[in-house]
This record gives C-alpha cells, sequence and structure tokens, in this order.
C-alpha cells in the first residue's frame, strides 16, 4: 500500500503532463492521495482514522478542480483528444474516490460514536422465551456471519490492490524506456494505473472499516452470550412467558392466509380474463395475433399467480411441523418432559432437516429459472411496439413474475432461518442425551468436509476456484511429478534391458518420457484448479490431427481389447492356439494380449487379431479335452481280445475320466495292420498334459500286449515267384565275381511259389 502512494505521489508530481509541443500544466497531487503531502507521518498514520480521510477529502477537492481545469484547457485545443478523453476519465475515476471516501467518513464517525467494548448499550429486558431465545441466536450468528463475510471481502479486495500496484509498476517501468514519439501515451498510461491503484486503495481502506464496525458488532457478542445464558436459565426455571412462540407461528400463519386469499382472487380475476379472451378469439377465428399473444400472456400470468399459491401452501405445511418444533424445544429447555419424547423429537428434528435440506435444492432451482424466463421476457417486451395489449399483458405478466421471485426469495431466507431453528433443537437434543450415533457424526463429518472443500476462494474466468479445487491441483501436480519420475525410470530400464541401447540413447529416452509426463501430469492439475487452457486450444487440434492418422491400429486395438473384455471369448489363464502355437494367455493389455507358450516364449498378438482371426480356445466352458491313442496289431490277433485290454488299460488310467466312458473304434485294416483307435476324456489345461496321458496309456498298452502275446504290427512285404519259368541269371564284368561282393540270400516262401 505504500508502495502504491508512493508511485501515486511520484506521477502526480512529475507527470501530469500535456502531449509533445504544449505547455507544461502544474498538476498540485493529482494522485499523490494523503501520500504527497504527508511525508513520513502519512506512511505510518491510519488511513481509516476520521482526521485522515477528512485531509484525503480535503486534498481531492483541490486535485479535482486542477484536473477539471486540466479538461477544460484540453477541450479548447484540438489536437488535444487523447489528453481530453484521458482527463475526462480521471475525473470519474477521481469522483469515484470522493465517494468512498465519503463512506469511510460516515462509516468512522459511526465508530468513533459507539461506546468502548464492555459498555455496550443494554439489550431490551423481553421477557424471557423461547421466542426471545432464538432471536438472540440469529443476532449472534447473523454477526458471526457478517465478520466472516467483511474479512473475505477485505482479503479480496487486497488481491486486487497488489494487481493494480502490479500494473502501475510495468507502467512506469514502460514509461521509462520509451522513446519521445511514444512518451505521451505512456504517461497517460501511467497515471490511469495509478489512478486505478488508489482508487482501489481506497476501496480496501473502506473494507478494512466495515470490517472494523463488524468486530466491533462480534465484541458486542460477548453481551448476547450473557443474555442467552440467562434466559436459559428463566426457561430452565420454568420462568417467563409460556408458548411465547406460538403467537409468533399464529402471526405468520395469518399472514400467509391472506397472502394465499388475495392471490386466490388475483387467480379467479386472471381466469375470468382468459376465458374472456379465449371466447373472443372463438368468436372470431379470423381474429389477429395479438389476441393470441393476449391470450399468451394471460396464461402465463395464471400460472404465475397458480405458483404463487402453490408456495404460500408449502409454507402454510410447514408451519404444521415448525409448531411442533418450538413447542416440543421449549419443554426440552424447561424440563418438562419424559425420557421417551427425546427419540421422537430427535425423528422429528431429523425429518424436518432432511425435508428443509430438499426443499432448499428445490428452491435454488426455482430461482434460476424464474431468473431466466425474467430475463427472456425482458427481452420480448423490448421487442413489442409500444401501447399494445400483447405488451400490457406481458408487463404484467412480468410484474407477477418479479412478485414471485421476491416471495421466493423471501421463503428462502425464511426457510433457512427455520432450518437453522431446527438444528438448534436438534443440538439441544444430543447435549441432554449426550449420544450422537455413528451415523450422526458421519454425517456432520462429511458435511463439514463438504463445506470446506467448496469453500470459493476466488473466481478464475467466471469459475469458482475453491478449497478442492486448490488442493486437488497440489495434490495432482505433486502426485504428477512423483509418478513422472517413476514412469520415466522405468522406460529408461525397460529401454536398457529390452532394446539395448547405449547410454545416451537411453538418457534421452528417460528425459522425454519425464517431460511427456509431467506435461501431462501438469494439464491435469490446471484443469483442476479452472486454469484457462484456451491458449493450447491450437496446438491440441494439431496434435489431435496428428494423433488421429496415427493411431488408427491403436484404437482398433484398444476397443478390440475392451470387447474381449466384455464378451470375455478368450480370458486370462485360457489354453488358446494360435497360428500352430500353444500358449497359456498370460494378460489383456490395452493394445495387445501376451501369450506364454508352452516351450516358454511370450507370444504378444494383438487384440483385433482374436477377432479377426480363427482362435482356438481350448478352455473356453471348461478344462476337458478328448483325445485318442491308435495302434496296430498283427493280422490274426483276436479282435475282440483287443479291444477289451485297451478299454481296461484306459479305465485303469487315473489321468482319464470314466465320464464320459472311453471309446475303442476298430478303425480299419490297414496294409500291415489292424488299426485300433481308442478315444478318452482327460481334464488338462495344457497340451502338455494331454500328451502325458497319452504316452502313460502307451505304456500301459505295451505291457498288457506283450502278457497276452500280441503282436504291434509294423511294415512287412511278401515276395512271390512265377516258378513257369527257370530264373535267368547274368554274370556281369567277364563271368568273375569279386569275392567281397557275394551275399548270402535265404528265401523263405510264405506259401507256395506260384
Amino acid at each position: 500500500m505504500m508502495l502504491t502512494r508512493l508511485l501515486s505521489a511520484l506521477l502526480a508530481s512529475g507527470l501530469l503532463l500535456l502531449t509533445p509541443g504544449t505547455a507544461v500544466v502544474a498538476a498540485p497531487d493529482l494522485l499523490s492521495g494523503s501520500a504527497a503531502t504527508g511525508g513520513e507521518a502519512a506512511e505510518t498514520a491510519d488511513p481509516t482514522t476520521l482526521v485522515d480521510i477528512q485531509r484525503r477529502l480535503a486534498e481531492l477537492a483541490v486535485e479535482q478542480a486542477a484536473v477539471a481545469q486540466q479538461l477544460k484547457q484540453a477541450e479548447a485545443s484540438p489536437s488535444m483528444g487523447p489528453q481530453s478523453r484521458h482527463l475526462a476519465r480521471s475525473v470519474e475515476k477521481l469522483l469515484q474516490v470522493e465517494q468512498l471516501l465519503k463512506a469511510q467518513a460516515g462509516l468512522a464517525q459511526s465508530l468513533a460514536k459507539e461506546p468502548a467494548a464492555g459498555t455496550g448499550t443494554p439489550l431490551p429486558a423481553d421477557e424471557p422465551s423461547v421466542f426471545l431465545l432464538n432471536a438472540l441466536y440469529e443476532e449472534k450468528a447473523t454477526a458471526d456471519s457478517a465478520l466472516r463475510e467483511k474479512r473475505l471481502t477485505l482479503a479480496s479486495a487486497r488481491d486486487q490492490l497488489d494487481a493494480l500496484a502490479q500494473r502501475s509498476r510495468e507502467a512506469n517501468a514502460a514509461l521509462r524506456d520509451t522513446d519521445e514519439e511514444n512518451r505521451a501515451r505512456n504517461e497517460r498510461a501511467a497515471r490511469s494505473a495509478a489512478l486505478a491503484a488508489r482508487l482501489q486503495e481506497e476501496q480496501v481502506n473502506l473494507a478494512a472499516l466495515e470490517l472494523r464496525a463488524a468486530q466491533a458488532d462480534a465484541v458486542r457478542g460477548t453481551a448476547l452470550d450473557s443474555r442467552i445464558t440467562a434466559v436459559r436459565e428463566s426457561l430452565a426455571n420454568n420462568e417467563g412467558e409460556a408458548d411465547g412462540a406460538m403467537s409468533v407461528i399464529v402471526d405468520r400463519e395469518g399472514a400467509l392466509q391472506r397472502s394465499k386469499s388475495r392471490t386466490e382472487r388475483q387467480l379467479a380475476t386472471a381466469e375470468l380474463r382468459l376465458a374472456a379472451e379465449k371466447k373472443r378469439y372463438a368468436d372470431n377465428p379470423q381474429a389477429s395475433e395479438e389476441v393470441l399473444g393476449v391470450v399468451e400472456a394471460l396464461t402465463a400470468y395464471r400460472d404465475v399467480i397458480g405458483k404463487q399459491i402453490a408456495l404460500t401452501n408449502a409454507e402454510l405445511d410447514r408451519l404444521v411441523t415448525l409448531r411442533e418444533v418450538w413447542a416440543d424445544w421449549e419443554s426440552l429447555l424447561r424440563g418438562t418432559y419424559a425420557p421417551n419424547d427425546l427419540v421422537a423429537w430427535r425423528d422429528l428434528a431429523d425429518s424436518q432437516l432432511a425435508d428443509m435440506k430438499l426443499t432448499e435444492a428445490l428452491r435454488k432451482g426455482q430461482l434460476a429459472d424464474l431468473q431466466i424466463r425474467l430475463d427472456g421476457l425482458e427481452t420480448r417486451i423490448s421487442q413489442l411496439p409500444a401501447g399494445s395489449k400483447v405488451r400490457a399483458a406481458w408487463v404484467e405478466t412480468q410484474g407477477a413474475l418479479n412478485s414471485l421471485h421476491g416471495d421466493l426469495l423471501a421463503a428462502d431466507r425464511q426457510l433457512a432461518a427455520d432450518r437453522r431453528l431446527t438444528l438448534r433443537f436438534s443440538d439441544e437434543i444430543t447435549a441432554i442425551t449426550g449420544h450422537v450415533s455413528f451415523g450422526e457424526y458421519f454425517t456432520r463429518a462429511v458435511g463439514a468436509v463438504r463445506e470446506l472443500w467448496n469453500f470459493e476462494i476466488t473466481t478464475i474466468d467466471d469459475a469458482p476456484f475453491t478449497v478442492g479445487s486448490l488442493t486437488m491441483g497440489l495434490l495432482l501436480f505433486a502426485a504428477g511429478l512423483w509418478a513422472s519420475r517413476l514412469g520415466a525410470a522405468f522406460v529408461g530400464r525397460l529401454a536398457a534391458r529390452r532394446l539395448k541401447l547405449d547410454v545416451g540413447a537411453i538418457q534421452a529416452i528417460h528425459t522425454f518420457s519425464f517431460y511427456a509426463l509431467f506435461i501431462g501430469f501438469t494439464l491435469l492439475a490446471l484443469n483442476a484448479v479452472h486454469f484457462p487452457l484456451t491458449a493450447f486450444t491450437f496446438l491440441g487440434g494439431a496434435l489431435a490431427i496428428g494423433f488421429g492418422f496415427g493411431s488408427q491400429n491403436v484404437m482398433n486395438n484398444f476397443i478390440s481389447g475392451l470387447i474381449l473384455m466384455l464378451e470375455r471369448p478368450v480370458r486370462a489363464q485360457d489354453v488358446v492356439e494360435v497360428d500352430g502355437a500353444h500358449g497359456v494367455i498370460q494378460k489383456i493389455g490395452p493394445r495387445s494380449t501376451h501369450i506364454r507358450s508352452t516351450d516358454g516364449r511370450h507370444i504378444v498378438v494383438p487384440n483385433s487379431f482374436f477377432l479377426e482371426s480363427n482362435v482356438v480356445n481350448w478352455t473356453l466352458s471348461d478344462d476337458l479335452m478328448r483325445t485318442r491313442v491308435s495302434v496296430g496289431v498283427a493280422y490274426g490277433s483276436p479282435t475282440r481280445l483287443v479291444k477289451k485290454l485297451l478299454e481296461e488299460v484306459v479305465l485303469a488310467e487315473p489321468l482319464v475320466l470314466n465320464e464320459p466312458p472311453p471309446n475303442v473304434i476298430f478303425d480299419a485294416f490297414g496294409d500291415n495292420s489292424l488299426n485300433f483307435d481308442v478315444y478318452f476324456w482327460v481334464e488338462a489345461r495344457t497340451p502338455m498334459r494331454v500328451r502325458e496321458a497319452q504316452s502313460r496309456i502307451r505304456f500301459a498298452i505295451d505291457d498288457v500286449f506283450r502278457e497276452h502275446n500280441l503282436v504291434i504290427a509294423f511294415p512287412q512285404r511278401d515276395i512271390h515267384f512265377d516258378a513257369a519259368a527257370p530264373l535267368q541269371i547274368r554274370l556281369l564284368d567277364g563271368g568273375k565275381i569279386p569275392k567281397a561282393a557275394t551275399r548270402r540270400v535265404t528265401i523263405t516262401p510264405a506259401g507256395p511259389l506260384l
């Protein structure tokens, strides 16, 4: 604040110049305020004292006269157009400063006249009653609420002052570095920035005075505390007025009934007018659009009156329960109740609070909708010709809507007061019973956390900046930084292990990964605090186009992965056969599916492959697999015995299921053997388990066939000689047969030679 005043003094004393080429006009402290003439004393003085405010008002009058004189001279010169406009705006700003100073002066005078703390004006000695107790509670709550609001207002005003002071410093820096051609324009900009900072400084001073007044009210709240204690003691001693609140309820009910009767008469009149206009239109179908417009306006007017009646009925219905709350609270304070009454009263309070919470939410929606209708109706009326019946009808409807809007606001305020009353009644029950259920603790804790979470600090681009958004932004930023480091380190290790790159390449991959992850988490954090991301619109559009063309296959596999996880034709740990390779599915990822083959290899299959190609899933519904073992016996073997032995061997194997039973098939008369196939079922999740069962059965078949002298056939050939003519034998190489080439051949005919 002192810096702002110093800048103002410097600008007022040396920068209030006209455009180049004109005479310099003296300016007696245009923007200095109290800092220009006060010296060191002004820096240490309290700017909210009545003396200091009056001094600034006097200095302001001199400044206004000087600026007015300069404005008059500038308007007389045709070449002083920019300077004239600047001075006119300065006059307006100084007038606003004057209004703020007068408001400060009035508030400072009222604070000076108030008695010191502890010697306040005695409170009215009303007859002790529940109504008086609730009124005291309301007065104390209002003072506390006003104090919190004034603190927030002062903090916001100071923040705005800091921003304007920064802008003024930037304008001064630009002025120091400017050339002669742009000096006049930069001088005006610097003076405007300094004057805006001065205006905001007076806003801060006014907010400080208002906070001081609210603090004074809060100090007087200690007297309210003592009065509340006295009223409670009087009620506990069964003193004071009994049923003191009932007269207030009766008065509210009477006022509502009178309002309802008046509104019902308006509704009846509106119905008659609407019926007359409708009859007029029915008698003359060729009537102009003006009649239709009047009918539409009167219909809307009738509906608004109906909503007013509905609002009054809702208020009357709530008075019924509220009457019980008042009576029960008085009984509670006077001690005229039975222990069993507390349970019923708690249920009544909880039910009433829940209904009021729902009604508050509905009222907010009704108010928002009504405001939209009023705005639209204002535009519509402005487009209608003056003096027309349609315009008059819509103006009447607008008045009814404004009346309904006011009634809704009043009903909403009364609803808030009734809710506070019911909450005090509930707290009284809790204080007496000394027991709060876990559900109540949880509900109150959630409500307190939600209220703190939604507390609005400020607004950015008309969006609320709350404690929740700030917390989420900080948490996301911290978590993003941590996750970016972990993710980049993981990517670096993965690149070193899988890609076998050199150290430089790995470091580059690590760095790029960290930046990519950090930027993503930073954008998320900025979005959480409602930071305007429109600056990234162009870059985001370019990236979106690039990703759109380059990620078609990625999106295809991603959507295919979602379909696989939803439809589940294959699942994790399923045994599948892909392109002749068997394996177990390890994981279905967002882009690909990882399969571990039976020989230990890792197979990465795109998700779209499972939807576009034939894939064998051996364990889709269960782990049962049917397989077979083939065996051939020599011709002449007893086939019935072979079948019996095969069935016994299969049934004796523990890995084979008895149900479904095995099946032996005499397959064919082969070239060299009698072929048998034995089919059986096994429970296995891997092909190796099936092969193990087949191997064990083959071992058993070999053992059993040896015991029964059954020969497992092998390929044989029979040679037949035609004996009708002698065999011709020729000797080569001169008839000599080398000794080393001789062979002994023994032929044993299987039957008679042909």
